[in-house]
């Protein structure tokens, strides 16, 4: 390949900020960047609510939600989303506490939307005292997020990332205890003859998402609920079978001022920040939808006016 090529993002982020500057000139990593960021670190963590409380005044939001195609013997099932915990830079004890408060709330699955950890040796070991908490009937399930990969790594992004150290202790970490992992297959629960499909996306910046392999065993008019990191993967998910699509990445936009909005929200499609969107039908008219969750953690411990949050998702059939 002639001439050296600088690593980047799956999608080029950078040309999708082009009438974003600030956005630009963080996203490059360069020493404005460092300076720009240690100025919004140190100014907005002289606040004292926005750096030591807020990121912590975590709500648990719930939702009734129906689903066509969703089989009478799944009404009422309880479905609870974690996403972006970043454990190893989140408050230890705080994630405990939450897993704790979403746990008693006796789920029938729990899945965990990406984001796991902060990339660093010690994220592991605080990631390993929290997995045994995690309980539900049916189990757990897992995707991959941008920084289970250390996405934000100049030298190593992309495919190649998947062969880094930690990312791959991190795989026996979920194997051993035993929550399953979804990076472009599906998980069927069943209840008698009756199934609901959960598919998992492998993270999209590592170009690794593989739609036509993740569904591949979905059959047309089955209920599926996807889990995608970025919600930026709609845009390629929009036509495979799901219904209910479970998304994290965003963290809400972490900090939203008055009239400003959210100063660094690191995607395409910023009209899908956090919430409920609903989305074109599918190909028999049955309405599609997405909700991105604000997380639980994130990189840097500063929120305003976007608390964290879990989610709980009760799937009603369709009367």
């Amino acid at each position: 390949m002639a001439g050296k090529k600088r690593n980047t993002p799956q999608f080029d982020i950078e040309k999708s900020l082009h009438d974003r500057r600030l956005e630009q000139v963080i996203f490059r990593h360069g020493t404005l960047a460092t300076v720009i960021k240690s100025i919004g670190y140190y100014g907005l963590s002289a606040l004292i609510w926005p750096r030591f409380i807020a990121p912590k005044r975590w709500k648990l939001t719930r939702f009734d939600v129906s689903m066509p195609y969703l089989p009478a013997a799944f009404d009422g099932y309880k479905m609870a989303q974690l996403t972006d915990l970043h454990t190893g830079r989140t408050d230890q004890s705080y994630l405990r506490r939450v897993i704790s408060e979403l746990v008693a709330e006796k789920p029938d699955i729990i899945v965990i939307t990406g984001d796991l950890i902060e990339y660093r040796g010690g994220s592991l070991d605080k990631l390993e005292s929290l997995l045994p908490m995690l309980c539900a009937g049916d189990g757990v399930v897992a995707i991959f997020g941008n920084h289970d990969y250390h996405e934000y790594s100049w030298r190593h992004v992309g495919p190649r990332s998947a062969h880094r150290a930690i990312h791959k202790r991190l795989r026996k970490l979920l194997d051993k205890h035993r929550i399953k992992l979804l990076c472009n297959t599906q998980h069927t629960v069943e209840r008698g003859a009756a199934r609901l499909y959960i598919v998992g996306m492998d993270e999209l910046w590592t170009g690794n998402a593989d739609g036509q392999a993740a569904f591949a065993a979905v059959p047309e008019r089955a209920a599926c609920v996807c889990l995608q990191h970025n919600p930026d993967g709609y845009e390629m998910l929009r036509d495979y079978p799901w219904q209910l699509m479970l998304c994290g990445h965003t963290h809400g936009g972490q900090v939203h001022l008055p009239l400003v909005g959210s100063l660094f929200v690191p995607m395409k499609h910023r009209q899908y920040i956090r919430g409920w969107y609903r989305l074109a039908p599918d190909s028999h008219g049955a309405r599609k939808q997405m909700y991105v969750s604000s997380g639980l953690g994130q990189s840097v411990p500063i929120r305003l006016r976007v608390p964290p949050e879990a989610s709980i998702f009760t799937l009603r059939a369709k009367a």
